[in-house]
């Protein structure tokens, strides 16, 4: 990408102009205006690349098609100014009226600016690897960098699966699938779950080292404990417990170890549900929250009809890879275009207490809303493939602008340390 080249050429009529010229020219630089220019048709470049590279996987992903990812690693902008000058003479017969020679001399100053990009390719085992790996429970919490962006969009995007279990059978699995034929199923179900407050929390469980040891052992062993045990026991990273009975004299060492579970609120699940959900489903954080004003009680006799004696059942929510995300997106864009258009994903009001309000949210919208083949005024970002164009709006009531900027969230995450390679594909000047 470059900045056109500008010239201003002088001509005069004497050596000492043309220095005179010369030295004033001189002075010409890339000031901070044209630095500014270059600075913001890059982000421009850089914005449009990222998002056309997500679009246009999403269309491979509903073609069945391979993924394909590239990012710019480096770049550096180049400035330069080139001047140069020149003096002729010339000869001719000489009359009284005509000097017998006249000298001419010119300058000229040249600016030119622009970048030089590198591209790299993240087709790599470092980066799929990554990838295709089932994203982190911790990242369920995350709602992208749009503050009010409901659950429902998030927890749509990143929820595979709901299962519903009891003694370790499966009662129910609802499959977040647009082509599913049960998935309003899966729709009624989760709004269900996001009133209840289906949420991500830390779970702190305990795992045993080493053998349990009688108290006369642990004394002569103690002193045998190197400094590194002795530092975690005081950060609380192992903890030494008394087990067994209370006069056994027996203890155990064992390590604390956080990890993320799925959860809801269980004064809201237990209001909503009654004791459908087992206890092992509730957050231990669980405050009493006032109700939503949207009525849930055709979803709950729904659900409660289908599971008339069914009892604490076990919560299991599957969680997607980022591949498996630009797969759900596919299947969303198949369902928008499939027959009357009527398995368009829309994303429902939810209001729940656990969203902040937004007076965008009062009425159902597109999750992902892809336009084929048409001229819009303001795309966010267009692409062509296999000859038909895509293009998503900067300026419709869908969610598609938050879900690429989800999108674009997740992709950054699995560039891990090797992802991105030392030598880039390819070198753009």
């Amino acid at each position: 990408m470059s900045i056109s080249t500008c010239k201003h050429i002088y001509k005069v009529k004497s050596i000492a102009a043309v220095a005179l010229i010369f030295m004033a020219a001189g002075c010409t630089s890339i000031n901070s205006t044209s630095f500014s220019n270059m600075s913001s048709a890059y982000r421009e470049v850089i914005e449009s690349y990222s998002n056309d590279n997500i679009l246009l996987n999403v269309v491979r992903t509903s073609k069945n098609m391979p993924l394909s990812f590239l990012d710019i690693p480096s770049v550096i902008g180049t400035g330069n100014v080139l001047a140069n000058a020149g003096a002729s003479t010339t000869q001719s017969v000489g009359t009284v009226a005509t000097p017998p020679s006249v000298s001419s001399g010119n300058i000229g100053l040249a600016v030119s600016s622009g970048f030089t990009f590198t591209q790299a390719s993240l087709d790599n085992a470092q980066f799929m690897q990554s990838f295709l790996k089932e994203i982190p429970l911790s990242v369920l919490g995350m709602k992208g960098s749009e503050r009010l962006l409901p659950r429902a969009v998030s927890y749509t995007l990143l929820i595979e699966s709901v299962e519903l279990r009891t003694n370790n059978t499966i009662v129910r699995r609802f499959n977040n699938d647009p082509l599913d034929p049960n998935y309003s199923e899966f729709q009624d179900l989760l709004y269900l779950l996001i009133e209840a407050g289906l949420t991500v929390e830390n779970a702190q469980t305990k795992v045993p080292i080493g053998p349990v040891l009688d108290k006369s052992i642990l004394t002569k062993s103690i002193d045998s404990w190197g400094a590194a045990t002795v530092e975690n026991l005081a950060k609380g990273i192992f903890t030494l417990d008394k087990v067994g009975a209370p006069n056994s004299g027996q203890y155990q060492l064992s390590q604390n170890i956080t990890s993320q579970r799925v959860c809801v609120n269980k004064d809201r699940a237990q209001e909503l549900l009654g004791n459908k959900l087992s206890s092992d489903s509730y957050c231990k954080d669980s405050p009493h929250f006032p109700k939503s004003d949207v009525n849930y009680s055709k979803a709950i006799k729904s659900f409660s009809s289908v599971y008339p004696n069914a009892k604490n059942m076990e919560l299991v929510i599957g969680i997607r890879s980022p591949a498996n995300v630009f797969d759900f997106l596919g299947a969303v864009l198949n369902a928008q275009y499939l027959g009357d258009g009527s398995k368009e994903v829309m994303i429902k009001p939810s209001k729940s207490v656990f969203d902040s309000y937004n007076e965008r949210y009062k009425s159902p919208h597109p999750l992902f809303k892809v336009y084929k083949n048409q001229a819009i005024n303001d795309p966010a970002a267009t692409v062509s493939y296999k000859g038909v164009t895509y293009a998503i709006s900067d300026s419709d009531d869908s969610y598609s602008k938050d879900v690429m900027e989800f999108m674009s969230t997740l992709v950054t995450i699995c560039k891990i340390p090797g992802a991105i390679p030392p030598s880039p594909a390819v070198i753009v000047r």
